[in-house]
């Protein structure tokens, strides 16, 4: 793939942007974190008055947004405004080097998400780079951490904690207990990735089938972020499997974080 940022601005922030009221949320989920010394790129998808070569790399120009985007944001080294020739899908999966994608949920209905065409719902399933949904502003103060074990799941720990909003955190480890894998080792390695790095770490075992354990257990506790690595599923898997991170992400009461090793 061509990189449509320049891979030597790290670490890199890039947020899909189409002005409506989900990305607005997304908007302010960024505004209010800390990014100290990152950089943003503000991509908006965007076919009028721009040529579009097919096959070649989009055509990239800086632009100014005609819906709000004025706040500044804490600590970032630049912020830069990008309209892309290109389908919004397209113009994501074209991203590399990139160390958080950040994207608005424009419904919550997977069937509403695959029948508009949703490039949230789209990425959902094989995210090109570590990927925050933001169905919420709000600041990051408690984490859920949802682990099985699976190195997937450590994948998402780790990108986790490369974010700066990690270290002053209070986080929950949640592992299912559904018959298909060891709970109580998935927490162990949970416990041990997190300890020293955030502010403060516990643990929970649930047993049930995991993706309504999961969404029961977000909604008594309420954290700002739920943490969730997926095997990005594609193709008939896709359809036939479905995904316990998708699910999770249209229909939990805050904003997830979504890594993915493939």
């Amino acid at each position: 793939m061509t990189s449509i940022t320049d891979p030597s601005r790290r670490p890199l922030l890039v947020f899909g942007d189409d002005g409506e009221e989900p990305a607005d949320i997304a908007w302010r989920w960024i505004v209010n974190q800390a990014w100290p010394d990152w950089y943003i790129d503000v991509l908006t998808a965007d076919t009028d008055g721009m040529e579009i070569q097919w096959g070649a790399p989009p055509a990239v120009q800086p632009w100014s947004p005609t819906w709000p985007r004025a706040e500044t944001i804490e600590g970032a080294a630049d912020v830069r405004f990008l309209k892309v020739a290109t389908d919004p899908r397209a113009m994501m999966t074209e991203l590399e080097v990139v160390d958080l994608l950040v994207l608005g949920l424009r419904t919550h209905s997977l069937l509403e998400g695959m029948v508009t065409g949703s490039t949230t719902e789209w990425l959902l399933y094989h995210p090109p780079a570590p990927m925050v949904v933001a169905s919420s502003s709000d600041p990051v103060r408690e984490v859920t951490v949802c682990t099985d074990g699976s190195e997937h799941a450590m994948c998402a720990i780790r990108t986790f904690l490369r974010l700066p909003l990690s270290r002053s955190t209070r986080v929950t480890v949640l592992a299912v207990e559904d018959g298909r894998a060891d709970a109580q080792k998935g927490a162990s390695q949970g416990v041990d990735a997190l300890d020293g790095e955030v502010d403060e770490v516990e643990v929970v075992i649930e047993e049930g089938k995991a993706t309504p354990t999961i969404l029961d257990h977000l909604e008594r506790t309420r954290p700002q972020l739920v943490v969730l690595g997926t095997k990005g599923l594609t193709g008939w898997p896709r359809l036939r499997l479905g995904s316990t991170a998708s699910a999770v992400v249209r229909s939990a009461p805050c904003s997830s974080l979504v890594c993915s090793m493939d």
